[in-house]
């Protein structure tokens, strides 16, 4: 199934994965064949060896069934290799792309599970190297059984044909009961786990409110939508279920009867009971692999089709311009932006141009605005419309790999990565002692870090050390200045910072105009204001006042659009 999808989809090289089934078919071949040696022997023990009572047959016989059972064992062991290398091959193939779709759904404000895709690839991995795409194989070569049944008699292979031909029936009768069902629980269910993971993000809150037990009990009510979606599920196709495997045991007896039949009536030898079976059985367990497995195969399928949908749009293959370290002159002209996935205009034309080494301040009321501009101004958010550059280039069409070290940033939530305090601070770069140093002197957060259990070595996240919010803000600072970016943009950098964080944030901004960084602060300080060389009041998405910080009228002044040049 997977594997045929992957060589008609556009999302991985075919080739990649054209060898290893050619292999697995090769191997399938030789399985099948090789599985008519029990069978066989069975012929000729009782037809041959007990009427001749040959031992040296008998020798003979035994040791040729061996060594094909042996090869059996071998070519069973060589596909189970070939679906697993072609289940690494896949994900190797596909991992890269996942992360930056992951990537992209996240910048998009994807679902709250953003990993899902990576679970959906970790789906489709998991199938190609289980049994399934074996079975999906054997179904080709049931066929051969069939003949060797006819062979032994027709009757044999006709009630053979049509008893495979019911379950079948039955099979695809289940299938599609299943198709209705299937992807509705389990939708129901990742909907259930979605509320759960928003409800202990923030569950400080809701206890300290007095509301955690009513969004626990609207968590569970959502997971008990799920399990009885499930159950429903597993109802309406369980008969189903039930009638194939009374069938399946049912289908045995009947063959061996009728092969005994026969037998009595000498139309077919003693050996042929015992033969038939075997060649029932076999010809039967594809068949009864696949309905055991059709709710891997839906869930797979699913996966398989999300991740078409997800890296379908890819811009991964997209060349970007990979340019000289900015120096960071910005030009804006009637930029218009939206959040990712929303057509509501947050950014209504905004225009103006700010020299390379100058600082910026960005002030308005909330919502106004100020974080969109951020963004958009870093290329995270595209303007949806306008320009939005930095020293002439589109910053939505730059490779944010190689100009990103020569860039600095503080988001207004800041977050950091599970490790230790000097990875977060060196962005997950190579060992650099001295630049993680200064750069945490530069934010004043150096004494901060050193009072810590391990220092620079203190892991947090996960398990590890919890870190208040004005801690977060310094070593959110300390990564925003490592490697001496040339623009730098600072939302809200004075939230959660005390008196001596302010005036060691003062410092840092003066160090960094010093140097000639162009600097872009939200803030909402008037101290921290009065070290900028011009600034830009926002209302309603727009630039409502824009200049030098001494000519532009107080921010309390109605919002009429004034640029000062």
């Amino acid at each position: 199934m997977i594997p045929a999808l992957a060589l008609r989809s556009p999302i991985i090289d075919a080739d990649a994965l054209r060898r290893p089934i050619r292999n697995a078919v090769v191997g399938s071949l030789c399985l099948n064949l090789l599985s008519l040696a029990t069978p066989l022997y069975m012929l000729v023990i009782y037809d041959r060896v007990m009427t001749s009572r040959s031992e040296a047959t008998l020798i003979t016989v035994t040791f040729a069934t061996i060594l094909m059972l042996v090869l059996l064992a071998v070519f069973d062991l060589f596909r189970n290799i070939v679906f697993a290398r072609a289940s690494a091959t896949l994900y190797a193939e596909l991992e890269a792309r996942v992360y930056n779709g992951c990537r992209r759904w996240a910048l998009a404000g994807g679902s709250a599970r953003r990993v899902r895709p990576l679970e959906d690839l970790e789906t489709v991995r998991s199938f190609l190297a289980s049994p399934t795409p074996g079975a999906l194989l054997d179904i080709v070569f049931v066929p051969v059984f069939l003949i060797v049944l006819f062979v032994i008699h027709s009757m044999l292979g006709t009630i053979t044909a049509g008893l495979i031909g019911l379950i079948i029936v039955l099979a695809l009768i289940n299938k599609r009961a299943m198709a209705r069902t299937t992807d509705s629980s389990i939708e129901h269910f990742r909907r259930a786990c979605d509320y759960a993971e928003a409800h202990w993000r923030q569950v400080e809150a809701s206890l300290a409110m007095g509301y955690a037990g009513r969004g626990e009990a609207r968590a569970a009510e959502a997971n008990r939508r799920a399990i009885i979606a499930q159950i429903q599920a597993a109802s309406t196709t369980g008969s189903i279920t039930s009638i194939i495997k009374g069938v399946r045991q049912g289908s045995q007896i009947l063959i061996i009867a009728v092969a005994a039949f026969l037998a009595l009536e000498g139309q077919v030898t003693m050996g042929a009971i015992i033969a038939s079976s075997i060649l029932f059985s076999r010809a039967l367990a594809p068949v009864d692999q696949l309905v055991n497995a059709w709710r891997s195969l839906f869930q797979t399928r699913s996966a398989w089709k999300r991740l078409q949908e997800l890296l379908g749009a890819s811009t991964e293959g997209e060349k970007r311009m990979a340019l000289a370290p900015p120096r960071g002159r910005l030009d804006l002209v009637e930029a218009i932006a939206t959040a990712p996935g929303s057509t509501d205009m947050i950014l209504r034309g905004v225009s103006f141009s700010l020299p390379a080494g100058e600082a910026l301040g960005v002030i308005g009321p909330s919502g106004s605005g100020k974080s969109t501009l951020g963004k958009v101004l870093l290329g995270i958010w595209p303007a949806f419309r306008g320009s939005v550059r930095i020293d002439g280039a589109d910053v939505a069409k730059l490779d944010h790999d190689h100009i990103g070290p020569h860039l600095g940033y503080l988001p207004q939530s800041v977050e950091l990565l599970p490790g230790t305090i000097a990875e977060n601070i060196r962005r997950l770069g190579p060992d650099d002692p001295c630049g993680v140093v200064e750069a945490a002197e530069l934010a004043g957060a150096h004494e901060l870090i050193l009072s810590l259990p391990d220092g620079y070595d203190t892991v947090i996240g996960n398990r590890g050390f919890a870190l208040s919010g004005g801690q977060l803000q310094r070593i959110g600072l300390a990564r925003a200045f490592y490697g001496k970016p040339n623009f730098v943009l600072l939302d809200e950098p004075d939230a959660d910072l005390d008196d001596a964080g302010e005036r060691a944030l003062a410092r840092a901004i003066c160090v960094l105009r010093a140097r000639g960084a162009t600097l872009v602060l939200v803030s909402h300080r008037s101290a921290l204001l009065k070290l900028v060389d011009k600034l830009l009041v926002m209302n309603a998405g727009q630039a409502v006042n824009f200049g030098p910080l001494g000519a532009l009228q107080s921010p309390g002044a109605a919002p009429k659009v004034r640029v000062v040049t």
